[in-house]
C-alpha cells in the first residue's frame, strides 16, 4: 500500500473516488484539527486506526491507498481538452525533484491548468513526497505520462495549442506575450533546462526578468510566475 500524508492531502483524497484502505491517526492529535477528516472518513465508512507514534511530516494523519493511481491516458486527456475553448497544459521535460514536481502541481491547480504531461522515463514519478508537496492539488490536476515529449508537443500544436518554453535566454519576457486561449508551457529540468530537441519544438521561448545576483530561479517558482500571467 502507498501512503498519503498530511492534513490537506488526506482531505482531498477522501473527497476523491480513490480506494482508501484505512486511516492512521496519531492518538494525541487534537480532534478539532482533523474534524473534517473524521467526518469524511465516517461518510465513506473508512476504518480509523489510532497510532502511538506520529509518522514523520504527516501532521499526525496518514491515509493508506492501494496504489498511486493518478495517471491519465494521453488520448483520454486530449479528448477532454478538445471539449474546451480555453485550456492551459504544462509539459515537464525531465524534472527530477519530487518536491519541485509537487510544487508545480500545486501552482498548476491554483492557476487553472488542465493537466501536466511528463515523460515515462528519466522523470520523477508520482510518489509519497510528490503527493505531500502538492498539498492535495494532485487530486484536481490530470497527470499524463507519454513516451516522447517532442511528439506530444507536436500533437498539441496540431490541435491549436501555442507552445511556450521557459528559459533564461528567451526571446521575450513572459509578461510581454498575449497568450492565446490554448496555451502550453514547457519547463525544463532543474540542472539543464529543456533539452535541445524539445526547445526546438516550442513556438516561442520566454524568460523572467531577474534583478538579483543569482541568475536563475527554482523551476517550480518560475513555473508559478509564468502560469500566473498565462491565467490572467
Amino acid at each position: 500500500m502507498e501512503k498519503i500524508i498530511g492534513i490537506n492531502p488526506v482531505i482531498e483524497v477522501l473527497k476523491s473516488d480513490k480506494n482508501i484502505e484505512k486511516l492512521e491517526v496519531y492518538k494525541k492529535i487534537k480532534k478539532e484539527t482533523i474534524i473534517e477528516i473524521l467526518n469524511l472518513a465516517s461518510k465513506r465508512n473508512i476504518k480509523i486506526f489510532y497510532a502511538d507514534r506520529r509518522t514523520e511530516n504527516s501532521q499526525g494523519v496518514v491515509a493508506l491507498v492501494s496504489e498511486f493511481d493518478y495517471y491519465v491516458d494521453f488520448a483520454e486527456f486530449l479528448e477532454k481538452l478538445l471539449r474546451k475553448e480555453k485550456s492551459i497544459v504544462v509539459v515537464l521535460d525531465q524534472i527530477q525533484d519530487p518536491r519541485n514536481f509537487g510544487a508545480i502541481i500545486r501552482s498548476a491547480e491554483c492557476f487553472g491548468v488542465d493537466g501536466i504531461i511528463i515523460q515515462d522515463r528519466n522523470s520523477v514519478k508520482v510518489t509519497e513526497t510528490v503527493v505531500k508537496s502538492s498539498t492535495g492539488a494532485i487530486e484536481h490536476v490530470d497527470i499524463v505520462k507519454v513516451t516522447n515529449i517532442s511528439d506530444t508537443i507536436d500533437k498539441l500544436k496540431k490541435y491549436g495549442y501555442t507552445v511556450y518554453g521557459a528559459e533564461a535566454d528567451g526571446q521575450n519576457y513572459y509578461y510581454e506575450e498575449n497568450y492565446p486561449e490554448k496555451t502550453c508551457l514547457v519547463l525544463g529540468s532543474e540542472g539543464n533546462g529543456m533539452r535541445k530537441k524539445v526547445k526546438e519544438h516550442c513556438d516561442k521561448i520566454v524568460k523572467i526578468h531577474l534583478k538579483g545576483q543569482i541568475n536563475s530561479l527554482n523551476v517550480s517558482v518560475a513555473g508559478g510566475i509564468i502560469l500566473s500571467e498565462i491565467s490572467k
